[in-house]
């Protein structure tokens, strides 16, 4: 007996650019006009660019990358540019798993290191200082990347920090909220593993990572 496959689901938004727009536009009708969009690398650089083209504003990108205590695992926290590593508080690691995680938190960084020269050849990200910095990422199905981002951005000077994507897992958006953060988000879904394909101009992890690179470069 054979299995039906798994029924279609439609994309949210017909491309990542009309996604950054109406974020833009929602950001906007909130007030947030002394503002720097900061992407987070890769998924959110693109939305964050078109996002900042729909409200006027300045955009950067921010380097994050989450935590895993192995690759077919959950993430368990992130890090971001210099910023102290953000950690899921409900994990609470043994003695046993303690390398292991300072292991992880040091790959992490690598790959920031590594991602800082291809995105922003390690050019300082805009002034924050005295203004509103907006992190932005593609989907937000676990809240440390962006937590993480926020946490660079406070360093970084920002006043004010708001966390923006077009789609978001319900249990991510409630931690994000408990973190008493500004959170905009068109689309809340309720599956724990977020939308299977919230934009319908998906191209793949290489050919959007190096769009990405290059939208990063002209906002230099």
């Amino acid at each position: 007996m054979t299995r039906s496959s798994s029924p279609h689901r439609d994309s949210l938004y017909p491309t990542r650019s009309s996604a950054g727009a109406l974020l833009g536009q929602q950001l906007a009708a909130r007030g947030y006009t002394n503002s720097i969009l900061l992407g987070i690398t890769p998924e959110g650089v693109e939305i964050a660019a078109n996002a900042a083209t729909a409200m006027g504003a300045q955009f950067d990108v921010l380097v994050a990358a989450f935590i895993k205590l192995g690759s077919n695992l959950a993430p368990i926290g992130a890090v971001a540019e210099s910023a102290p590593s953000e950690l899921d508080p409900d994990f609470l690691p043994s003695g046993a798993l303690m390398g292991k995680l300072e292991a992880a938190i040091e790959e992490s960084r690598a790959r920031v290191r590594h991602d800082l020269i291809l995105y922003r050849t390690e050019r300082p990200v805009k002034r924050l200082a005295g203004r509103v910095g907006i992190i932005v990422d593609g989907q937000v199905v676990w809240p440390w990347r962006v937590l993480a981002a926020a946490k660079a951005a406070e360093q970084l000077g920002a006043t004010h920090v708001v966390i923006a994507t077009p789609v978001a897992s319900e249990a991510a958006a409630d931690r994000i909220r408990a973190r008493r953060y500004a959170f905009v988000c068109p689309s809340v879904v309720v599956g724990a593993e977020g939308h299977p394909s919230p934009y319908g101009d998906a191209m793949g992890d290489t050919p959007e990572r190096l769009r990405s690179i290059m939208i990063a470069h002209q906002a230099a």
